[in-house]
């Protein structure tokens, strides 16, 4: 469930909410089409969140270790994503000792890139 916190500022009370994937995912294609160079639709805007929204898991990951329906995901707000994605961690340790190192390697790899370019 979206949590919602009314908050004082100065003479009003504005209540600020989570938001849900959706949420993001229509807020990342209007931004897109309001301020970007080119438009993006839902599909590439998933694309986007699937590779970003974590910052250390993939939302493909987090279906295959916590299937669910597409719908399901979409209605998750920001506090039980980050509940999943601790359990998933929790479940999980070799899958993201794993991915912690590959990205080790990569880092390595794009530095080790980067000096030969400057030599």
């Amino acid at each position: 469930m979206r949590i919602e916190k009314p908050t004082p500022i100065g003479d009003h009370v504005i209540t600020i909410r989570e938001l849900t994937v959706a949420d993001i995912r229509a807020l990342l294609v209007e931004s897109m089409q309001q301020h970007g160079d080119v438009g993006l639709i839902p599909a590439q805007a998933d694309l986007v969140l699937n590779a970003t929204l974590l910052p250390d898991l993939r939302l493909d990951e987090l279906r295959a270790m916590a299937p669910m329906e597409p719908e399901l995901l979409d209605s998750l707000a920001d506090s039980e994503l980050q509940v999943l994605r601790d359990k998933c961690r929790e479940l999980n340790p070799l899958f993201f000792g794993m991915k912690a190192r590959l990205e080790q390697a990569q880092a390595k790899a794009e530095m080790i890139a980067l000096a030969q370019l400057n030599s």
